[in-house]
């Protein structure tokens, strides 16, 4: 699709930027309403096992540099299965996305646009989403990492104004609901960290293969902090998650933040930012969704396939009808679906891959040896 190679840096802005707009929706009060005062221990607990899981996944990749996971797959089991694989990859993406762009939206009709439709303001969303990936991965990249520090700092400001009204004995008691609810089915909040797959997406567009374990710990260790902050401020700011369950929760943490008398409605700048962030993640999301229907296909030219897949992600997202179907998905498919594809059909592909290639090299290591 381009031959535009990616930084490091650049490389981690879409990675993060991935990442961190799902906790500019709700994801910290749908994991605290999961594992309630002791979410931080656990999502301590999660970050460490998932920094394992990507550590190791960055190893595989070492042994097939310039490969993303569709090539590995190709690899181990043939084309086949490769086209299920990346149809299933383009089913995850555009659901996960078209729910976000969903969830955001309605809460700015909610919020600021109560008299336009949600039509529209998708709609708008999505247009500026084609257009971004018409021009190229060089502008999305690029609008990301420029938009990415403000996004960041912006932040880091709601959650340092918020420090003040901290009631921090709401983190008592530390195991919350019990050590086996926060240790064995807290393991389910590994979902929250799925976003990192895009990880698994991205070495062919890497300037340098080595740099993938760089851009997976970086990006982890900023996402993983921003998550535990934005779950401590939630956490230690309400006594009940039902209060803030209806809106974004950032949202209403910057509803708080309060710079003086000369100074008003700052959360409205904050609003502007986060919609330039979700613009930047669709993008993101969506060249990924075209540069792997593009390995099936080996389309070249790429304008029809922006217009097709941007008219089915519109389509996706006006199908949810009430807030409940919303829930709904955010309690079922994006938990257990995110789960059950990326740690497990994505890590077994790449243990397959590696202990394959490993058997090849060690028979390739053994016939060097006899023609010795």
């Amino acid at each position: 699709m381009t031959k535009t190679k990616l930084g490091i840096y650049q490389a981690i802005a879409m990675v993060v930027t991935v990442m961190i707009s799902h906790i500019i929706l709700n994801l910290p009060n749908h994991l605290l309403s999961e594992t309630g005062p002791s979410t931080i221990l656990n999502l301590i607990y999660i970050f460490v096992i998932t920094f394992v899981i990507f550590y190791a996944v960055t190893k595989v990749f070492e042994l097939f540099p310039n490969q993303d996971i569709i090539d590995i797959c190709e690899y181990t089991s043939g084309k086949t299965v490769k086209n299920i694989f990346s149809i299933g990859i383009i089913v995850y993406l555009l659901i996960i996305s078209a729910f976000v762009i969903r969830i955001f939206a309605g809460s700015l009709v909610l919020i600021y646009f109560p008299n336009i439709d949600i039509g529209i303001v998708i709609l708008i969303f999505i247009a500026i989403t084609a257009i971004l990936n018409i021009f190229g991965l060089k502008t999305i990249s690029r609008s990301a990492l420029i938009i990415l520090p403000v996004i960041l700092i912006t932040m880091v400001t709601i959650f340092v104004s918020s420090g003040s009204d901290f009631v921090y004995q709401r983190a008592f008691p530390i195991l919350g609901y019990g050590a086996y609810e926060t240790f064995i089915l807290g393991l389910g909040n590994i979902f929250a960290f799925s976003s990192l797959f895009i990880i698994e997406l991205i070495p062919p567009l890497l300037g340098e293969s080595k740099d993938l374990k760089k851009i997976a710990i970086v990006s982890l260790i900023v996402y993983g902090i921003y998550l535990i902050l934005g779950v401590i401020a939630l956490l230690f700011l309400f006594p009940s998650i039902t209060e803030i369950s209806n809106t974004l929760s950032i949202y209403i943490l910057a509803r708080r933040v309060n710079f003086g008398d000369f100074i008003q409605r700052i959360d409205a700048v904050f609003i502007l930012i986060w919609i330039i962030s979700i613009f930047s993640y669709l993008s993101i999301v969506m060249y990924f969704i075209l540069n792997t229907f593009k390995k099936i296909t080996n389309i070249k030219h790429k304008k029809p396939m922006v217009f097709c897949f941007c008219s089915i992600l519109f389509v996706i997202s006006m199908i949810p009808s009430n807030i409940s179907n919303i829930r709904f998905f955010e309690n079922t498919f994006y938990r257990y679906a995110s789960i059950i594809f990326v740690f497990f059909i994505c890590s077994a592909i790449l243990i397959t891959g590696y202990i394959k290639k490993k058997r090849e090299l060690k028979k390739g290591e053994n016939s060097l040896e006899k023609a010795s």
